[in-house]
């Protein structure tokens, strides 16, 4: 491969000519004066091989500059081209002759490139493409058949035809599929073993070649109409994936996901980045779009980045041998796009996606945090950033990265409003080659009686489900195709584990084992082990994509849509991996609304199904078959429930076991959200109407009605949760609660929400909400008492002594009703809807629980303080306390095999902590990790981390010996990316004394911590 040097986006300096490219977009266009069906690398010449279609040439681009040296004029038409395996010939197919009146001329050329003799011969048959095996023989795809061409001997062998193809996917392919085809398109595997194609004229069809047996088979389903547009096949290295258009396909033929498409036959491309596990695609979702190359996961077609082109691709696309080049046929010939170096690319993006500003009794005034926008290569790029919501600015409004903005809420702005308002801080730049994504910006604003505590998450939550054996709760968020995991004990996140594409819904199987989750653009059903926490083997459902999952006892279940358009109802096959769509539902016709939701009761009798059209259907597992099927209202949308007492939600509907209504919740018309059965009751979450569009409908009990239509999102008002009791023939409603923020509601396309679950170990209610999730204690309507702090301590060391920025425990009572802990940078002064303030100043909290708080002490704060927690139930006492200038606070760890903690001191030649068998050395290097060394220059803001350039430096510098001897310090500051932990490193001279417990003394401004280490020679 030459070496080259390149420009590939505009830059705020003069430019050269030779570098001219659109600003802000990625990658250079190479104009051919034409248009280009087809490309071919040659990277042992150095070359890449254009077919220029309209002006009956192959163009010569130099790998090195981008340009045309040299053109072979060809026979009219050169539609594909392809190259030998060892670089001899290049064979071009000719379609057709379109001027008339000249009879149509369809013919094959081969370029001898070792001697530029050429050679064309005549085909019956239109051909529409052509690709080389690893044997050096070309397959040749034309209107009706299949030829293998050798070029060094000019044969052609027919040795399959289209119709005997299509014919083998019988009876999958529908009878009527046209025999000949019109468009195609043909690309072979990295290794040279497989040639896979896609083509059709009023529908679509795929076929594979496998080169060592020559033998043509399907690729997969045959379409009788639709396409799968873009016309454009690629292959990985071995041929186990590919994309046909904006499908992706396994080495069995099966379509796994999809992306959405415009189906627009004559823009985007593919192609498979094999070592990186990557897809890069332009695949339309609307007509008319601004190009955009969107680099995909290859396991599940999760979006990783954005990238703005210069113009539409419309053809095949082409990875370099070092995957460092992407080559791809664009609107004016070819696109070279440097995707070995997106690193070096000008690019902007947020450091977080979300900036939440939680309401409090200690908020005062305008409130403000950092925002920190940086190239993610690590680059200078400028940028604007501007704030799209009144009360929200951003300053300053320009910069260039890496800078921190400052993000500010003026509360006077929300004072009105109940709940979270959304804002949104937009980011350009001219010279970003990427989309630069969106900032979130959340603000609640709530009264002391709205319970629960909020708990980030950004992006499109689709779904909650508690796990009933373990202490855990799983959500499906749909950005990133990921089922994420928290710990029920502290609501943090334990996993995040891929998902198929587009999850949609979930459901645990019967023996509790598994977890499924539903795609809605994959034929996958994605399985979890729940023990291991590892992806199992997913099931595959041939022909349907799947949005919604039930298992009962007797079978599991899935509300899909075929290819078709149509709903379906399928059973899954867990062992067998598969599934097949049910004949019937019983005595029903299987075809359920598209917009459909199920779920299974806890004992596994029943499966309820509910249609967005207003149909419910049930499935008893004792009969194995659907009993029932009800509609009594036109439109059904909002919460789902089952029971282990044959009683069923849909919306605000209570329905029994014939799924008769029975009863109407929710008088005042609230939009339905969320309803979880617990025992003979539940909870019932929902959004005041006057935050969504639809209204309820129907009067009280039996006859019921219809619930919510689609609403639109809520913002700025609080959601309201009740207790329900359904053990007596009388329903008893408890007084409404008001939460903290709105939980989700339904849209256009997914009506129904399951966005409550009251976990297993009745610690606490979750709820899906504005901002990601909400945490309820058990009894959140329970009164509260006052807060009672008893203690502040030192957080490394437990010690009295405390100082300005160091890391302190609070112990007492009442400090708040759940346990909380946090990773938001800057740590909030709010959590769990509980505040701490010094002297009137707020107090970053990293945790809380009912006895237990976990802080930063401010920066500002300095000797006599007066501590104060408020929290719904009250004031606290005040609690006085002393903070000194520094006070250092060695950290204890949990180390395997030990009894008790020990000191976090680290020895640099094996990065592991000192203990009895790994003990201090003469001459070691040491990294001490503690809390309390006070002020640092630069100064850090309290509850960010310490900055990595420049360092913050300890304002007094501490003295560290081991026995009497002084270490020499290297470094004494906060420790880079940790908020509240500082870093000594140190230099252990050869003078130390050697000994089973050598007292290692830190001192700093008259106050000292010693702990003892072994030291040996």
């Amino acid at each position: 491969m030459l070496l080259r040097k390149r420009c590939w986006w505009k830059v705020a300096v003069a430019v050269p000519l030779a570098c001219t490219a659109w600003g802000g977009t990625f990658g250079r266009v190479v104009s051919i004066g034409g248009q280009a069906s087809d490309i071919a690398l040659d990277e042992a010449r150095g070359v890449l091989y254009v077919a220029n279609f309209t002006a009956n040439r192959i163009e010569v681009m130099s790998l090195a500059d981008n340009t045309i040296q040299t053109s072979i004029n060809v026979a009219p038409q050169p539609s594909s081209i392809a190259l030998s395996p060892d670089g001899h010939f290049l064979v071009i197919t000719h379609y057709g002759n379109f001027t008339a009146p000249a009879p149509p001329s369809n013919a094959l050329t081969v370029v001898d490139l070792t001697n530029n003799g050429k050679q064309t011969f005549a085909l019956a048959n239109p051909p529409l493409g052509v690709a080389f095996g690893i044997d050096g023989q070309a397959l040749v795809v034309t209107t009706t058949d299949y030829l293998l061409f050798d070029p060094l001997l000019g044969t052609t062998q027919e040795i399959a035809t289209i119709s005997g193809v299509v014919a083998q996917t019988l009876p999958v392919a529908p009878a009527n599929f046209p025999p000949q085809i019109t468009t195609a398109s043909v690309a072979a595997s990295g290794d040279g073993l497989t040639i896979y194609g896609m083509g059709g004229s009023t529908g679509t069809f795929t076929f594979r070649y496998d080169v060592a047996t020559k033998n043509v088979r399907p690729g997969g389903i045959v379409l009788a109409s639709g396409t799968f547009g873009p016309r454009v096949v690629s292959l990985n290295q071995d041929a186990s994936l590919i994309m046909a258009g904006w499908v992706m396909i396994d080495k069995n033929g099966n379509f796994t996901h999809l992306l959405p498409s415009a189906n627009l036959l004559n823009v985007g491309s593919t192609a498979f980045d094999t070592n990186r596990g990557l897809v890069y695609a332009q695949v339309p979702q609307t007509a008319g779009e601004a190009p955009v190359l969107k680099i995909l996961d290859v396991d599940n077609l999760a979006v990783l980045e954005r990238l703005q082109l210069p113009e539409n691709l419309g053809g095949k696309s082409i990875l370099s041998s070092d995957d460092n080049w992407l080559y791809a046929v664009s609107d004016s010939g070819v696109l070279v796009m440097p995707v070995g170096s997106i690193s070096q690319s000008p690019r902007v993006a947020p450091a977080q996606r979300d900036v939440i500003f939680r309401g409090s009794s200690c908020t005062r005034g305008i409130t403000s945090q950092n925002l920190t926008i940086v190239n993610p290569g690590g680059g200078a790029t400028p940028f604007s950033i501007a704030s799209t919501t009144a009360g929200i600015t951003v300053s300053p409004a320009s910069g260039i990265t890496p800078a921190t903005v400052r993000v500010g809420v003026d509360p006077t702005a929300f004072q009105n409003q109940k709940g979270t308002s959304l804002g949104t801080l937009q980011i350009t730049s001219a010279q970003a080659v990427n989309v630069p994504p969106s900032v979130r910006v959340l603000v609640n604003n709530h009264d002391p009686d709205q319970r629960g505590t909020i708990v980030d998450i950004p992006g499109t939550l689709s779904d909650l489900l508690p796990d009933p054996v373990r202490s855990r709760f799983y959500i499906l968020c749909q950005d990133t195709n990921q089922l994420l995991v928290f710990d029920a004990t502290n609501n943090t996140q334990i996993a995040a584990l891929k998902t198929g594409n587009v999850p949609k819904g979930m459901a645990i199987t019967f023996d509790r084992r598994y977890l499924l989750v539903a795609n809605d653009s994959s034929q996958l059903i994605s399985v979890v082990d729940l023990e291991t926490l590892q992806a199992a083997n997913p099931i595959f459902i041939a022909g349907h994509t799947a949005h919604s999952v039930a298992a009962s006892a007797g079978a599991i279940l899935a509300a899909t849509t075929d290819f078709t358009g149509q709903g379906r109802i399928m059973k899954l096959d867990l062992t067998g991996g598969t599934g097949v769509e049910l004949p019937s539902l019983g005595v029903f016709t299987n075809n359920p609304n598209t917009n459909a939701v199920m779920v299974a009761s806890p004992n596994g009798s029943s499966i309820l199904v509910a249609e967005a059209d207003g149909n419910v259907l049930l499935y008893d597992a004792n009969a194995d078959s659907f009993t029932v099927s009800r509609k009594d209202v036109t439109s059904l949308s909002g919460a789902y429930a089952a029971s282990a007492f044959n009683q069923y939600v849909v919306g605000n509907s209570l329905l029994n076991s014939s799924l008769v209504p029975v009863l109407q919740f929710g008088s005042g018309g609230n939009a339905s959200s969320g309803f979880a059965f617990l025992d003979q009751g539940g909870y019932m979450t929902t959004v005041p109407v006057a935050a969504g569009t639809g209204t309820g409908t129907g009067t009280g009990t039996g006859t019921g009605t219809g619930s919510t239509a689609t609403v639109t999102q809520y913002a700025s008002v609080p959601g309201v949760i009740q207790r329900v009791d359904l053990s007596t023939s009388t329903v008893a409603l408890s007084l409404a609660t008001r939460m903290i923020e709105a939980p989700l509601l339904g849209t256009a396309t997914t009506s129904f929400t399951r966005t409550v679950a009251p976990l297993y170990n009745r610690n606490a209610i979750v709820n899906l909400t504005v901002s990601g999730f909400t945490v309820l204690p058990w009894n959140y309507d329970a009164a509260v008492a006052p807060p009672q702090i008893q203690s502040v301590v030192n957080a490394a060391d437990g010690s009295t002594a405390i100082a300005p920025g160091g890391l302190i425990s609070l112990f007492g009572q009442q400090f708040s009703p759940v346990n909380i802990a946090t990773n938001e940078i800057p740590v909030p002064t709010a959590l769990a809807d509980s505040c701490l303030s010094v002297n009137g100043l707020p107090v970053p909290m990293l945790f809380v629980s009912p006895n237990q708080i976990n802080a930063q002490m401010p920066f500002e704060a300095i000797g006599n303080v007066t501590m104060i927690l408020r929290t719904p139930g009250g004031v606290s006492d005040n609690f006085n306390t002393v903070v000194l200038p520094g006070a250092p606070s060695v950290f204890r760890a949990t180390v395997d095999g030990l009894g008790s903690d020990v000191p976090t001191v680290v020895r640099g030649a094996n990065a592991e902590i000192v203990t009895d068998s790994n003990p201090v050395h003469k001459n070691d290097y040491l990294v001490i990790y503690l809390t309390g060394l006070g002020i640092t220059s630069p100064a850090v803001q309290t509850g960010l981390p310490g900055p990595s350039n420049p360092l913050a430096l300890a304002i007094v510098s501490p003295q560290v010996t081991l026995g009497d001897a002084p270490l020499t310090l290297v470094f004494a500051g906060m420790a880079p990316g940790e908020v509240g932990v500082y870093q000594i490193n140190v230099r252990v001279p050869a003078s130390v004394p050697s000994g089973l417990s050598i007292p290692l003394t830190i001192a700093q401004g008259g106050m000292n911590t010693t702990i003892q280490v072994r030291v040996v020679d």
